[in-house]
Order: structure tokens, then sequence, then C-alpha cells
């Protein structure tokens, strides 16, 4: 469907911008002696005719697009000056016929005698007000193109994130879910009661992490809540081994991020830190607000000689990419590495759900 025509407003605007061309139209009627009366009576209906009649160039030049070839230019030129030649003259003929049908008022009787001397005026503006509108036609059709391109790459953008988050679903740390069998499994001859606690806390998560991977967005109190569900697994796996320190400030807690983002921050934390430290360590988790924006820390113990564990840099990277690829420019990643600690500092805006 043409694009002035798909709403009134779009209809009027374009209709709006033929009074000028009247305006000037009636101009150089005065111009060559008519009367008020006579300059007006032709050119109102002349330029309705002509903005109505100029509305098929769209089509035209959807169906001819622009070529990036000098030679494609040069036939596209030719076609359309023979095309504004033929229009511009059926225009100055539709303004014949429109003077001899007003001929027939009260003091327009000379109107035709008028239009039969300014037909190669009238005609001229015609060919300019032709090649103008496909000029307009080409710059709808481009911007057309631009909006379905950016709307496509949006599109590819978002199943481009779905795709991510449902690779990340997959991937919860495998490694974590086998661990925790092979202990429940051990718990169960020697610690039944701490083995049937284990069972639901894992059941727990489990159902936890499926329910928030179904969401783009989730609140940070919920993504907390699924690493304290995860933490309480690891504390009966590692022991004394692990402890904690969460530091959550309340007002941070409505805050909307992308789902799953926490949670790797957080494995990483005890994967590639605590687990590798014969003594352990602790895991501080905090979460402040300043000036509007979050401030959340995961911050873990490392050993300084031993070497970069291969895959941390991925999930970082994975966390980073959702992370600015929602807020943008508004969002800080940081990951340092000192001499004994490995600290993760997400900042973001703090946005709620409405």
């Amino acid at each position: 469907m043409h694009p002035l025509l798909v709403s009134r407003a779009r209809l009027g605007t374009y209709l709006l911008g033929w009074v000028p061309i009247a305006l000037l139209l009636a101009g150089i009627a005065r111009s060559q002696g008519w009367n008020w009366l006579e300059a007006t009576s032709l050119a109102l209906p002349l330029c309705l005719l002509g903005a109505l009649l100029f509305l098929g160039t769209w089509y035209l030049c959807r169906a001819m697009p622009l070529q990036n070839t000098a030679e494609g230019l040069a036939s596209q030129s030719a076609a359309w000056g023979t095309a504004a030649l033929l229009m511009g003259g059926l225009w100055a003929g539709l303004a014949w016929l429109l003077a001899r049908l007003l001929a027939l008022l009260p003091g327009l009787g000379a109107l035709p005698q008028r239009v039969q001397i300014a037909l190669p005026v009238i005609t001229g503006l015609g060919i300019l007000l032709y090649l103008a509108s496909v000029a307009l036609s080409y710059l709808m059709l481009a911007q057309a193109r631009a909006l379905e391109a950016e709307r496509k790459g949006a599109e590819l953008q978002l199943l481009a994130q779905e795709s991510e988050l449902k690779a990340l679903r997959a991937q919860l740390n495998p490694h974590f879910l086998f661990n925790s069998l092979n202990s429940l499994s051990a718990l169960t001859a020697v610690d039944p009661v701490r083995a049937r606690e284990m069972c639901v806390l894992l059941s727990e998560f489990l159902r936890r992490s499926l329910g928030l991977g179904e969401r783009r967005l989730v609140a940070l109190r919920e993504e907390l809540d699924l690493a304290r569900a995860y933490l309480a697994i690891e504390q009966i796996r590692f022991g004394s081994r692990l402890r904690l320190a969460l530091q959550v400030d309340p007002a941070t807690e409505p805050a909307l991020l992308p789902t799953l983002l926490l949670q790797p921050l957080v494995e990483n934390a005890i994967k590639h830190g605590i687990a590798a430290l014969p003594e352990g360590g602790t895991l501080v988790l905090t979460t402040e607000l300043v000036e509007g924006h979050v401030i959340l820390r995961v911050e873990n113990p490392r050993d300084p000689d031993a070497p970069t564990p291969q895959g941390l840099g991925l999930g970082l990277r994975q966390v980073r990419q959702r992370l600015l690829g929602r807020f943008g420019s508004r969002a800080r990643f940081e990951a340092t590495s000192l001499e004994e600690t490995h600290r993760v500092t997400l900042v973001f805006p703090l946005e709620t759900e409405p």
C-alpha cells in the first residue's frame, strides 16, 4: 500500500504540501493578468488533481529501483524524463478541461482562452512537479528500506540474545550438577538427613533456574534468590571451606537486569577460585545504590600462582556483552585480578517494572 495512504495524517500532510504550490500557481497566473477569481478557481482544483495523479509515481519507483551503474542511471533518467514530459502534458490537458468546465460559471468565461495561452507554463510546472514527486517517492522507498533493515536487525539481535540465553540455560554448569549428584550419593549412606536437605535444595535451584530462564528480564531480587539456592548446595558440598559474606542493599533488589546474569559470576567465583584453594575462602557479594545506579560486586580469593582457568574469560565476556547489550553506555563492566583476589563489578541504571 502507498505509504501516504496508510493514515489520514500522512495523506493530510501530503495534501497540505500542495497548498503552497497552488498559491505559487495562482501567483503566476496573477502576474499574467488573471484576476484572483480566475487564478484561484483554476489553481486549487488543478493542484488537487495533480496531488492525486502524481501519487502513482511511488508504484513506478518501487518497480524501478535506482541503479548503481552509470548505464543503468542513464537509462532510468531517460525513462523518467519521457514520463515527466507525458505527465506534464497530461496535467496541462487536465487544466484545459477544467477551464472549459469552469467557464460555465459566472465571471470565468475567459478562463479557457487564458489557459490556452498559459499551457506551456503549466506543462513546464507539471514536469517539475512530477520529477519532484519521483524524488519524493525514491526518498520514501529508501526510508522504508532503512526501517525494514533496522527491524530485521533488531529481530536478529533478539534471536541472538534468545539463542545465547538458551545456550546459557543448557550449560548452567553441568560440573556443578555432576558434583552435586556425586555428593548426594555419598551423603545418602553417611548422613541421610543432609542428603535429603541437599536433594530439596537441588530441586529448588533447578526449579528457580528454569523459571527465570523463560524471561528476558528479572528483578535482582530473583537473581539473588537463585544465587542463594545455589550457594546453599555448594555449602553442603564444601562445608567450612566455603564462607559467604552477602551484603545486599534492599533498594537495589527491584532493579531489572538480564536473566541469569549473576549466576555465572557466582559459579566462576567458586569453580575457578574457592574450589581451587585447599583452605577454601570467602565469597563476597555486595550490592549498593549510588546516584541511581546499582553497583554489584562478586569477589573471591584466588591462587596467584595458578594459571588462568580455561572458560573463565568466555563466561565473563558473555556477561559483559549481555549487560552492555541491555543498557549500552549506561552500564559498566569491570573484571580485575589482584594478587590474591578476583573481583567482578557490574554497574547499571536502576530500572524497575512499571
